[in-house]
């Protein structure tokens, strides 16, 4: 079968995007331990812990949503892919049982086969 799109193609592309967003996630709570440790250490600076927080945490967050994002995406491509598969499927078998049915053809209503 033949596709305009090659779904083994994108579904490989996806899979090395799931892991990236995997690696982010687990990057991600690197990051917000290291943040909760520098904040812990700042408390002492309570305007320089404010002015890092400030920073710090919405970069934290942004890592988070970035997964979170990423994969509710590759969900909605997933389930893409699927309907894309499942209608080409139903398309090939449609075409091939009207190939098969000479009966849809009534010559009284449509006139006589092209020579």
């Amino acid at each position: 079968m033949s596709f305009s799109v090659q779904p083994d193609e994108v579904v490989g592309i996806a899979e090395r995007v799931r892991l990236a967003l995997d690696d982010t996630l687990d990057r991600s709570a690197a990051l917000r331990e290291a943040v909760d440790a520098l904040t812990d250490a700042l408390s002492g600076l309570p305007s320089a812990r404010a002015a890092f927080d400030d920073v710090a945490r919405a970069r934290v967050d942004l890592s988070r949503g970035i997964a979170s994002r990423g994969r509710s995406a590759l969900a909605a491509l997933r389930a893409v892919v699927i309907a894309y598969v499942a209608a080409d499927d139903e398309m090939a078998a449609t075409t091939t049982r009207s190939g098969a049915d000479a009966a849809l053809f009534d010559p009284s209503r449509f006139g006589r086969w092209p020579l």
